[in-house]
């Protein structure tokens, strides 16, 4: 049976790209928006970056700012993580001892 995700066209959102993207709707700037989360800003920088994770209580501090689910913004970095992972492994391998 094939995953849904399967038939996606490219990578998932990563959860940098939907913050930017709220940054960008919501017209909001970067500094200003660590200011509200009280984060330092190299921090939401390197998350929006891809080099460091979403973390739970980041994420609960972006619920009560902006009212979107702690759940889906972490989700959103799981399946990108999950995406990005399987990709990076290329196909298949039989990972069985060899006999011999």
């Amino acid at each position: 049976m094939q995953n849904p995700t399967d038939a996606r066209h490219g990578p998932p959102v990563s959860i940098g790209q939907y913050l930017t993207l709220e940054l960008t709707s919501r017209q909001q700037t970067l500094q200003g928006f660590t200011r509200q989360l009280g984060c330092p800003e190299d921090l939401l920088q390197h998350i929006m970056e891809g080099q460091r994770p979403l973390t739970a209580d980041l994420a609960l501090k972006i619920e009560r700012c902006w009212g979107i689910s702690m759940k889906l913004l972490l989700d959103l970095q799981h399946e990108h993580q999950q995406w990005s992972a399987a990709s990076q492994t290329g196909p298949e391998r039989d990972c069985s001892p060899e006999v011999g």
